[in-house]
């Protein structure tokens, strides 16, 4: 199939992900600002798909086609996902900005390797491998620390999960990227749209099903924060929230 296919999938599947969260905001005011996150990360997702379908944002390099669409989708949305196991593992500002700041010069860096058709690419790649090393870091290392030894079973849980899952689908990225015609050109642009598409949608809607069903984390968190202000919720009964001890 061609690509245009494979993104107007990604757009649906995207789209579809984004009404958990939401659904769940509607359900549980408590999870509001974590359930924001989640629907930015496969909103704006489903909305740069739309546009790479429809060749919004492409261009011709060398003998391959660059799609500023998907690079400006991991730009926004690979902070969200670094923001969120930030909320659920609390690290400081200065961690915050460590592993945001490394997401970007990765997302740069692949921006600057994919519309420089010399054999200049390498450099850029080579940027974005040691900045992803330093995400990595922060990732296994930073934010574990942040969260503790004595944080709640179900929040470490749950952000140990989540991590995981980032750490192991995000280090497949490059190696696509090499493999694409960006890079060695081993994928035609077809399988390279099928593999990114699938990587994207277990990524983010996988990331965000998991966090919607391990609701019961944030409402450990939630609870933490106080009480949710009456005006914010339409019925007190289904407000309610119930906290195991």
């Amino acid at each position: 199939m061609e690509p245009a296919t494979w993104f107007w999938v990604g757009a649906v599947g995207m789209a579809i992900g984004t009404a958990l969260p939401l659904r769940d905001a509607l359900k549980n005011p408590r999870h509001a600002r974590y359930d924001a996150v989640l629907a930015g990360v496969t909103g704006f997702a489903a909305v740069a798909y739309a546009l790479m379908a429809l060749g919004v944002g492409s261009m011709g390099v060398a003998d391959y086609t660059v799609h500023l669409a998907r690079y400006a989708d991991w730009l926004v949305t690979t902070p969200l996902l670094v923001l969120y196991l930030g909320l659920l593992s609390q690290p400081s500002v200065r961690t915050y900005v460590l592993l945001i700041g490394a997401d970007v010069v990765v997302i740069a860096a692949g921006v600057g390797a994919a519309v420089t058709p010399s054999a200049q690419k390498w450099a850029f790649y080579a940027v974005g491998c040691v900045a992803y090393l330093v995400l990595l870091y922060g990732l296994l290392r930073m934010l574990p620390a942040a969260l503790g030894d004595d944080a709640d079973p179900r929040v470490a849980a749950t952000f140990t999960t989540l991590r995981n899952l980032t750490v192991v689908l995000w280090t497949l990225y490059p190696v696509v990227w090499l493999l694409a015609p960006t890079g060695v050109g081993v994928l035609q642009a077809e399988m390279e749209a099928l593999v990114v598409v699938y990587l994207d949608f277990i990524s983010k809607v996988g990331f965000v099903a998991f966090a919607v069903v391990g609701g019961d984390a944030i409402d450990r968190l939630a609870a933490d924060a106080g009480p949710v202000p009456d005006s914010a919720t339409p019925d007190a009964g289904d407000a309610s929230v119930t906290v195991d001890d």
